[in-house]
């Protein structure tokens, strides 16, 4: 997680005189019929869908994220 956080920081700070964003998106736990089957008994009402974490990138990639660069996003779900 840190060398993703630096290489987004290293990113954001060289490129962004081109325009270049670079952001990190920590997801939780994700709902996925794979996590389904080898934890049964999981509250899976918690749990991020892969969908929520698209609407996250979709967002980021975005001219509405402009203001955005070098941050880590958490998708965590319910709390």
């Amino acid at each position: 997680k840190s060398g993703l956080h630096t290489l987004a920081q290293t990113i954001s700070e060289e490129y962004a005189k081109e325009g270049v964003r670079a952001n990190v998106v920590l997801p939780g736990t994700v709902d996925t019929p794979e996590n389904r089957a080898e934890m049964p008994g999981a509250d899976f009402d918690r749990w991020t869908s892969p969908e929520e974490i698209a609407r996250v990138i979709v967002f980021l990639a975005s001219p509405a994220s402009k203001p955005i660069n070098g941050a880590e996003i958490p998708v965590y779900g319910q709390s």
